[in-house]
């Protein structure tokens, strides 16, 4: 008998100091897993700073991320974010009703520079901003489409704009954004982000890009 309790208390000290172990080194872990997840899809990226808090359905934080394109877009730097911050809600996320819809009670974010890349063949790296955080462009001149995700406060930063032609650099651009701080609150559907759109979409004054970047959300009717 004491030598199964010997061995049960070596056990369990065992798991202590591996959970211990596994916690001390979560960031880290959870960094590589990124990471990995991007080069499978053919893509690179970078964290500099990864902070998850403690337990895991609370916020996690990073500083220093840069996401690279596909190599048919250049490989060149498509995202580079300097603060994200997410106050994340994974009880509405495992909500079945809410079809796995997940909430975040708050998000910030701080973008340096997003560059959108079109290739020889008219094939850019992103069709749009409404298509790529909308479920349906189908009803997108009316702006109700529904979101991927729903934020309770959304804090926005976004310095610079790149318009990148491998075909013809001639037409490529840089675009000074200078948002800093901008909120908006409660957001459901694509209309509640219209208002930092028509923001975004005030300091982008080439006609071409801004289409290129919103669609048909700006584009004449």
């Amino acid at each position: 008998m004491r030598f199964l309790f010997r061995w049960a208390y070596r056990l369990l000290i065992l798991l202590i100091v591996l959970a211990i172990g596994l916690f001390l080194t979560k960031d880290t872990l959870a960094k590589w897993w990124i990471v990995s997840e991007f080069r499978e899809q053919g893509m690179d990226a970078k964290i500099g700073q990864l902070e998850i808090g403690f337990p895991l359905n609370s916020t996690v934080s990073a500083s220093d991320i840069t996401i690279y394109n596909l190599p048919e877009y250049g490989g060149s730097p498509m995202l580079k974010i300097d603060d994200l911050f997410i106050d994340c809600d994974f009880s509405e996320l495992m909500n079945v009703r809410r079809k796995l819809k997940p909430h975040f009670r708050q998000v910030r974010i701080g973008i340096i520079e997003f560059n959108l890349v079109e290739t020889k063949g008219g094939k850019r790296n992103l069709i749009s901003v409404p298509d790529a955080v909308a479920k349906s462009s189908a009803q997108l001149a009316l702006g109700e489409s529904p979101l991927y995700f729903t934020i309770g406060n959304l804090n926005f930063t976004w310095e610079r704009l790149k318009f990148t032609n491998l075909a013809d650099a001639g037409k490529s651009r840089d675009v000074n954004i200078n948002i800093e701080g901008y909120t908006v609150q409660d957001v459901e559907k694509l209309s509640d982000l219209r208002p930092l759109f028509d923001r975004i979409a005030t300091k982008v004054t080439w006609k071409v890009l801004l289409n290129k970047l919103f669609g048909r959300l700006f584009a004449k009717p």
